[in-house]
């Protein structure tokens, strides 16, 4: 049997998400595993593809449910959760370094992780991005 691929793991990943999304409501603990199970994909597919930003920002962003999670139930591990999961932001950045919905997401990860002083850097190269990018798509509204 063969090692299942990025694209693989990926889709796996964000199917487990779209399940937990489903059920967030009604049964945190049920959301919660899903999350978990869905972030060993998204690591799985990056460790397949360490270029890949979308791999890297999605196991940032299933480590970001087990820091709310772990800050829900109040634990003092939720902040290096937070912290570990505003890491994995930078390096997704570093794959993507125009993106500035990874920039805004690592700020708010940093924040969350009592970084002010980050979360605040991150914010600000987020901002710029995010302009840029708003600019360039009115331009390109505006010659078409």
């Amino acid at each position: 049997m063969t090692e299942p691929s990025f694209e693989e793991h990926l889709q796996s990943g964000n199917a487990l998400v779209a399940q937990a999304q489903t059920v967030a409501t009604q049964d945190f603990q049920q959301a919660r595993a899903l999350w978990q199970q869905a972030g060993k994909h998204f690591y799985h597919a990056h460790k397949a593809d360490p270029t890949h930003a979308i791999a890297a920002f999605r196991l940032a962003q299933a480590w970001m449910a087990e820091a709310y999670a772990l800050q829900k139930e109040e634990s003092a591990n939720a902040l290096v959760m937070w912290a570990n999961a505003a890491a994995q932001c930078e390096l997704a950045f570093d794959l993507d370094p125009e993106n500035g919905r990874i920039a805004m997401t690592a700020a708010s990860c940093h924040h969350f992780a009592g970084e002010h002083d980050a979360a605040k850097a991150w914010k600000q190269i987020g901002e710029h991005l995010l302009k840029d990018e708003q600019a360039a798509a009115e331009q390109n509204r505006d010659d078409a």
